[in-house]
């Protein structure tokens, strides 16, 4: 394929609708294969994944289709316990015939220009289980490429909402629930117990529930209450009016099993498998943080929030947390579609990398804004 025969450039509003079409068109295999919308606004959805962002987009000139994308944000973060502005890559879509030309190549090219022009220190990125393309493509020093840096397994189950949790009650704490009246309080604990992990967001009261944290308001959050003091929050984020999962396809086995997990779902608790091409009913859990980082406490409010939001429409709860967090541990005991993902730093060779590793500094990102 001749370099001459696609562009590539930024997008602008106008694209939305082919930018939303690529990204429905492109699925994550496995079991159970899903795409990851933008529905009814592309760029709506972009808002939470850092306070500015660059999509880049690969036309190809000879059908005119809007072929790739790609996405380049940033945000102010905790580094190493101080505010620091960096980047998230996110989005990377292309087409699968074009996979194996130079286009990955040229977008980084493009990506590098972005950066020459804004820079920042670094970039985050997760790359999940099962998208091998984005693996082949980016890991191994390419030419051109910058450096991907593992920096450790990121873990997202998709805890269930059915059957009954068991409580976890804590001594001296009760749940207690946001308010806008207590929402100056709520980020002030955010940022002051956040601070300690790397990566984790510069929390603002402006970003609830109008900003980076759309639709998320005070109203949604579950409080670890010790008398008057927060001592733990977590939030219930519902994306579904601007960003979607959709089963695409069932393997034959999951296929031929689903009418019968279905009937049984009618008269039980069980939540009933999805249609191929129908979205997927499930939240974020966000805002995981606790007093200290406190085990205790998180398994307290997490069971309490769980048994709640079981009662709602939604099937799954989708929580992030790497793998070295202490808090994980209480993820692994509930019931859930287990998934992770493989958290990358992002930098370019001659730009070093001074950061503290994960084994002095744990991660922490926000499940619903990757």
């Amino acid at each position: 394929m001749s370099a001459s025969r696609f562009r590539l450039e930024l997008a602008e509003p106008g694209d939305d609708a082919a930018l939303r079409a690529r990204m429905a068109a492109e699925r994550m295999e496995g079991d159970i294969a899903v795409s990851f919308r933008r529905e009814p606004d592309f760029f709506a959805g972009c808002r939470v994944q850092g306070d500015a962002t660059q999509v880049v987009k690969c036309t190809d000139l000879a059908s005119g289709e809007l072929v790739g994308l790609g996405s380049r944000s940033t945000a102010f973060a905790h580094v190493d316990g101080a505010r620091l502005r960096i980047g998230y890559l996110s989005d990377l879509r292309l087409a699968a015939e074009y996979r194996r030309g130079p286009l990955v190549a040229r977008g980084y090219r493009v990506l590098r220009r972005l950066h020459a022009d804004d820079s920042v220190p670094f970039y985050t990125t997760v790359i999940y289980d099962g998208n091998a393309p984005a693996f082949a493509a980016l890991i191994g020093g390419r030419a051109g490429l910058p450096r991907y840096v593992d920096w450790g397994r990121f873990l997202t189950p998709a805890l269930r909402l059915d059957f009954a949790v068991a409580q976890a009650p804590l001594a001296g704490i009760s749940l207690g629930k946001g308010s806008p009246s207590r929402l100056a309080d709520i980020v002030a604990f955010l940022n002051r117990e956040a601070a300690s992990k790397q990566f984790s967001p510069v929390y603002r009261i402006e970003d609830f529930p109008g900003g980076r944290f759309r639709g998320l308001a005070a109203e949604n959050f579950f409080l670890a209450v010790r008398g008057e003091r927060i001592v733990g929050t977590l939030a219930a984020w519902d994306q579904a009016a601007f960003r979607q999962t959709h089963v695409e396809r069932y393997s034959a086995r999951l296929a031929l099993l689903r009418p019968f997990y279905n009937a049984l779902a009618a008269v039980s608790p069980l939540r009933p498998l999805p249609a191929g091409g129908a979205q997927i009913p499930y939240l974020y859990l966000s805002c995981l943080v606790t007093e200290n980082n406190n085990v205790a406490v998180f398994r307290f409010l997490l069971r309490a929030a769980l048994e709640e939001l079981r009662r709602g429409p939604w099937s799954f709860a989708v929580a992030g947390l790497h793998e070295a967090d202490p808090l994980a541990a209480v993820l692994e005991e509930l019931r859930a579609e287990r998934a992770a993902g493989r958290l990358f730093v992002v930098h370019y060779p001659e730009e070093p990398l001074g950061i503290e590793r994960p084994a002095r500094r744990v991660p922490y990102l926000e499940a619903g804004c990757l």
